[in-house]
């Protein structure tokens, strides 16, 4: 019985042809994890503007004249007053994560060296960043 086997120039063949492929695929996949987190950051502000456009609504319709002075019941769910599924709060500074400064600043992390500041204004339900920062307007669009 005669046994089949691989020569080693064939070997080396198929090695070369899967390093050109992962030289090829592995930055489109990190440039696409990017893309990813971008576009988390930015449906995460506008479902915080959409829930506060929403409870503004309400409270108009309803002739409530209190302002919301939270957009949370406690620090470790955000947004839990405005959006039915709050958005957890974590002090790990990685791309997507969110963390409560005061009553009125939130931070979310772009990525582990960069974040942005939100203000949340209880007298006009606005959630905006500096303007003049350039991650804001990326993000803000």
């Amino acid at each position: 019985m005669k046994i089949k086997s691989f020569s080693l120039l064939e070997i080396i063949f198929a090695i070369a042809i899967i390093s050109i492929i992962a030289i090829v695929a592995i930055p489109k996949l990190g440039g696409s994890l990017n893309k990813a987190n971008s576009i988390k950051i930015k449906s995460d502000i506008v479902l915080i503007r959409e829930g506060l456009n929403r409870y503004k609504n309400s409270s108009i319709l309803a002739n409530n004249t209190t302002k919301l002075e939270t957009l949370e019941d406690d620090n470790k769910l955000l947004f839990n007053k405005i959006i039915s599924y709050p958005i957890a709060s974590s002090n790990i500074n990685k791309s997507t994560h969110w963390n409560k400064i005061s009553n009125s600043k939130y931070l979310v992390w772009i990525d582990s060296d960069t974040s942005l500041v939100f203000n949340y204004d209880k007298l006009n339900y606005t959630f905006d960043c500096n303007k003049r920062d350039t991650y804001c307007k990326e993000y803000s669009q």
